[in-house]
């Protein structure tokens, strides 16, 4: 839900600057399909791990780690696109801190309880969630971690690592640079014509 709220603000943020919706259909995004594989091996697990599907308690974390494998191949055939490299460093972020965590992502508890989330931490602290766990002692790489709280009046309160943050802003950039690239197109292409009409002395 969060990425949501990111393209729309992103969208928003566009127009704003003038920029053209119509634009964000020369996003040539390629490989789309392992995007969507990876989006729904995600969904997936949490969906039959709440339904205590055994073979995805068992191999959630290696599924997991799969999933955010199939990602960084998705962005790296996506690599000349601008904004991509700050998605392709979250993902490595938020893969570090999984893989060495045994294929969850470490959760802050007090960050849980600032953005409102009790229900959530009480879930964890049960050690039954399926893809997260909260942070203790034994953590590994816990900067990396989920430790930013989004707190109301934020529209979707949650709890994000700086991978995350990484990727929001490669995802705004991304949307950000294909709105406005015809409008930056023109501006060269002005200041060009300037140049040639008025050279320098």
């Amino acid at each position: 839900m969060l990425y949501v709220y990111i393209i729309i603000i992103s969208i928003i943020t566009g127009l704003l600057r003038k920029g053209k919706l119509s634009s964000l259909s020369q996003i040539s995004l390629k490989r789309i399909e392992l995007i969507v594989l990876a989006c729904l091996i995600q969904g997936g697990i949490i969906f039959l791990g709440s339904k205590k599907n055994k073979f995805v308690l068992d191999y959630s974390s290696y599924m997991i780690i799969f999933s955010y494998i199939v990602l960084l191949l998705a962005v790296w055939y996506n690599e000349k696109l601008k904004g991509i490299n700050f998605i392709t460093l979250g993902i490595i972020f938020n893969f570090i801190v999984i893989v060495a965590n045994g294929g969850h992502m470490p959760v802050l508890l007090s960050s849980l309880y600032k953005a409102g989330l009790n229900d959530f931490a009480l879930v964890l602290k049960e050690g039954t969630y399926i893809t997260h766990v909260l942070i203790s002692e034994k953590t590994l790489f816990g900067f990396l971690a989920d430790v930013i709280p989004l707190s109301p009046p934020f529209p979707d309160p949650s709890v994000v690592s700086v991978g995350d943050f990484l990727m929001f802003y490669g995802v705004f950039s991304l949307i950000q640079n294909a709105m406005l690239k015809r409008q930056n197109s023109e501006i060269r292409s002005q200041n060009s014509e300037n140049k040639e009409l008025y050279p320098e002395i």
